[in-house]
């Protein structure tokens, strides 16, 4: 049996994207050829390794004992070769992380920037989502680690605790509540502009607020930050959002603060990795980076 490198990409970019053609493109072969060299790999297994649904190709069971085995296999050689590459030891590379959406938009994405001028030899590419989606898209290998707002449940998944972050209730500034301390039952009833299901900050703030028999109720939900903003401003009710999402608007007098009294919204971020993916030294070095820089 002569498995090879190049049979492993297709493997892994077939499983990544869901289509041959899309796979293609990502290890720079023709459709024809990636699809002869998934052909020729599962004839040296004696095993399919994916079904067919629709146009996507889904790994089955044999796939999926397949593919964290290649990944770390390709892992390894891309170690290998980020050790010899580069001059004096500077880093290169690509690195492929995820992020929800407070975390790639207001730490992340500038952390990935600062990093790649320290390093030029290197890109990161941040993918902004939300909790749920970044939680696949590391249980599925489609990138290094991940960085979450809400809770992780999925056991193929390391967790550590990364930073941490407090949430804030805002509204118009002619609400009649702005700028008030006020009883939860205050806001009892009072319509709300949240982020979509999935969202790590959805899920942290439900949790908390019904611990306190709020029921907030969505009346609009939203999957962008500044959507939520937008529409809070417009009168639709109130938000709540990090307060790395409102310094700015806060500070220019545009939205305003609710306190409630025992709604504590203190909450950590965390960082997730796969049980089974080994680290790259690049990876690694990004986490070290963003640990200084963000307290910066």
């Amino acid at each position: 049996m002569r498995i090879t490198l190049r049979q492993l990409a297709v493997f892994e970019a077939v499983a990544r994207s869901g289509q041959v053609a899309k796979a293609a493109e990502q290890v720079n072969l023709s459709p024809p050829a990636t699809s002869m060299a998934l052909a020729e790999l599962e004839k040296q297994l004696d095993a399919r390794l994916f079904e067919r649904i629709g146009n996507r190709l889904l790994l089955n069971s044999q796939g999926n004992l397949l593919l964290p085995l290649a990944t770390d296999v390709l892992h390894r050689v891309e170690q290998i070769e980020q050790a010899f590459t580069g001059q004096d030891g500077l880093l290169a590379g690509q690195l492929s992380v995820s992020a929800s959406s407070t975390i790639g938009n207001y730490l992340l994405a500038r952390a990935a920037v600062a990093f790649c001028q320290q390093h030029p030899q290197t890109h990161v590419d941040v993918a902004i989502t939300n909790t749920q989606e970044v939680i696949q898209s590391v249980a599925q290998f489609r990138t290094e680690m991940g960085f979450i707002e809400g809770y992780c449940t999925d056991n193929r998944l390391n967790i550590e605790a990364w930073h941490k972050d407090r949430l804030l209730v805002f509204c118009h500034p002619e609400h009649p509540l702005a700028g008030k301390t006020v009883q939860p039952a205050a806001v009892k009833g009072q319509p709300w502009v949240l982020r979509e299901e999935g969202s790590g900050t959805r899920e942290y703030f439900i949790n908390a607020a019904n611990e306190l028999d709020m029921q907030p109720e969505a009346k609009f939900c939203f999957t962008t930050s500044d959507a939520i903003k937008l529409a809070v401003k417009e009168g639709a009710g109130l938000g709540v959002l990090s307060a790395l999402a409102l310094e700015k608007d806060i500070a220019y007098k545009e939205l305003a603060l609710i306190t409630i009294e025992g709604l504590v919204l203190e909450r950590q971020f965390y960082r997730i990795t796969h049980k089974s993916r080994q680290p790259t030294g690049l990876g690694q070095a990004f986490v070290q980076f963003c640990r200084h820089f963000l307290l910066r």
